[in-house]
């Protein structure tokens, strides 16, 4: 693949909610391929774990609140005057919304529960782009990454998350279409089950038996698999690719 092979500066990559599960894993394969990688996230303690580690050494991170439009107007900011410049904006910042550590059903949903996930994971998704166009147009190329879920498209048991999620892609294909006159693709990423901090507090043996038996592949997805798909829409090799969704999901569901 030719991800950063370019004459002139090194590529800048945002990942938004990088600095644990699926984003970490982005993160990480992004620093490899050559780009510098800011990193923007809420748990502050996550960050500076991540921002620690000798094998991760992001350009730049800093606390993020993607709900809030102060806060993603600063962090776009600080880019800019960092480096003048972003190419690459991948939304990972998200939240099941689960209630007492169960997927709520619509009747058992709280108001604020379900307010709360459309807005990290929409409402989020949406002040993050919105906030970076000007930075991606500027350089006259770009890549948009929202990450989607399976759940979009099919039944979840978690009313909040599938709708938030749906919403991404429906979001993605309109945003697609409005940049890519300036030669900016805007994709989305439909995991299944992911093996990360966010799962984890679902997570039983019950549970795993079954994600595991409705995946033809026979297996739970890892952050490497989707950092690999996420690789490859962010590469110069993608560049006709754009309003799409990539199902990553080991075959568990296909359109």
């Amino acid at each position: 693949m030719n991800l950063n092979k370019k004459d002139g500066p090194t590529r800048v990559a945002l990942i938004a909610g990088g600095a644990q599960g699926i984003g970490r894993g982005i993160a990480e394969r992004l620093l490899r391929e050559g780009f510098q990688v800011v990193i923007g996230d809420i748990d502050e303690v996550a960050l500076a774990n991540t921002l620690s580690l000798k094998d991760c050494p992001v350009a730049l991170g800093l606390p993020l609140d993607v709900t809030s439009e102060d806060s993603v107007a600063g962090l776009m900011q600080e880019i800019d005057r960092r480096f003048g410049r972003l190419d690459v904006v991948v939304n990972s910042a998200g939240i099941l919304g689960s209630v007492n550590g169960e997927m709520p059903t619509v009747e058992g949903s709280p108001l604020a529960v379900w307010q709360r996930v459309l807005a990290v994971n929409l409402t989020g998704t949406f002040l993050v782009c919105r906030a970076a166009i000007p930075l991606l147009r500027r350089g006259g190329w770009g890549r948009f990454i929202n990450i989607s879920s399976r759940t979009a498209r099919t039944r979840s048991g978690n009313p909040a998350y599938s709708a938030s999620k749906g919403g991404v892609i429906t979001f993605s294909r309109n945003l697609a279409a409005e940049v890519a006159p300036y030669g900016i693709t805007v994709n989305c990423l439909a995991p299944s089950w992911v093996e990360t901090p966010l799962t984890k507090i679902l997570d039983n043996s019950a549970l795993r038996a079954r994600k595991i038996a409705e995946t033809p592949i026979g297996r739970i997805g890892t952050v490497e698999d989707m950092a690999a798909a996420i690789a490859f829409l962010v590469s110069n090799d993608a560049g006709f690719i754009t309003g799409s969704v990539m199902d990553v999901n080991g075959g568990s569901y296909m359109q």
